[in-house]
């Protein structure tokens, strides 16, 4: 597929957990703290943090459904980055 000549394509990616990162911290909510809402496992939410884990499709559901921001934006997020990554080892 080409890309047309006026559409931006970076040549970077972020992780997802960079995104949620950032949004913990803007609403002053503790790693400990979404994994309890989300009924998810500590140690989840820090390997997605660090990138070491993605954002799953379930994942993706219940941080839509704590964090409000749909679960599409976050597979995205996710399908994005790990595009990127496997580009950059080609």
């Amino acid at each position: 597929m080409t890309t047309p000549a006026n559409q931006y394509e970076p040549d970077y990616a972020v992780p997802p957990g960079w995104i949620l990162h950032e949004y913990l911290e803007v609403r002053g909510i503790s790693q400990a703290e979404i994994a309890r809402r989300c009924d998810l496992p500590s140690k989840l939410i820090s390997e997605i943090i660090a990138g070491t884990a993605p954002v799953s499709s379930e994942t993706a559901l219940q941080f839509q459904r704590v964090l409000g921001l749909d679960a599409t934006v976050w597979l995205g997020i996710e399908t994005n980055y790990r595009r990127h990554q496997a580009q950059a080892v080609k």
